[in-house]
């Protein structure tokens, strides 16, 4: 009878200790999930977190890009290569002369075209300018003087003063290089940019 007791009881004890063994593996078993969860959602909000500034800043980046504008390129059209005389120092002198206009390479096809179809009108204005200019304005190595007058007779002659109703898009040359472009409108800005004269030393000439 004793023996039988004291099994039971051993028994009794096997099975209590065996449950608080289950429930501690459980115990366990739900911290380590519970540390698990609470890591990835650090990992999930830290990466939250750092990857929407990028996105924000791709974003600016875009809408900064789309906004700014496209660089201008100018080009040279060469308006007038010949000679032009002077005498106001009572001795005669023939300069040998280009004038180019610097231009939105955009405007460069139908300037070539208008230059060609005026050369009497350009070699009126530009005589004019250098046969009452002075000996020193022609035989300075700066022509910016020179070059204004040029640029005040063009427009007072009316010549590039408008662009042709057609061109409300680039050129064909310019819109095969740059296809992306096609359809940008053609610039509100100062058809010349800028007038450069390329000159020898004159000449003197008997007359």
């Amino acid at each position: 009878m004793t023996d039988q007791v004291e099994i039971k009881g051993g028994s009794e004890a096997a099975s209590t200790q065996n449950s608080t063994r289950k429930s501690a593996r459980m115990k366990t078993a739900m911290m380590t999930m519970g540390l698990l969860l609470a890591e990835a959602g650090l990992i999930g909000g830290g990466f939250m977190m750092f990857s929407e500034p990028t996105r924000t800043e791709a974003s600016d980046m875009s809408t900064l890009m789309e906004a700014a504008p496209i660089e201008l390129e100018l080009a040279e059209v060469l308006i007038f290569d010949g000679h032009l005389f002077n005498e106001t120092s009572g001795i005669g002198f023939m300069y040998s002369t280009k004038v180019y206009l610097e231009v939105d390479q955009r405007d460069k096809s139908w300037l070539e075209i208008e230059a060609q179809g005026a050369p009497g009108k350009i070699e009126a204005a530009l005589m004019s300018i250098w046969k009452s200019a002075s000996r020193r304005d022609l035989d300075s190595d700066e022509l910016g003087a020179l070059e204004a007058r040029v640029a005040r007779a063009l427009d007072n002659n009316g010549l590039f003063d408008r662009r042709p109703g057609s061109m409300s898009t680039m050129t064909p040359d310019h819109a095969q290089s740059r296809p992306e472009s096609r359809s940008q409108k053609m610039s509100d800005g100062p058809i010349i940019r800028d007038v450069i004269v390329v000159m020898e030393l004159g000449r003197r000439v008997n007359r």
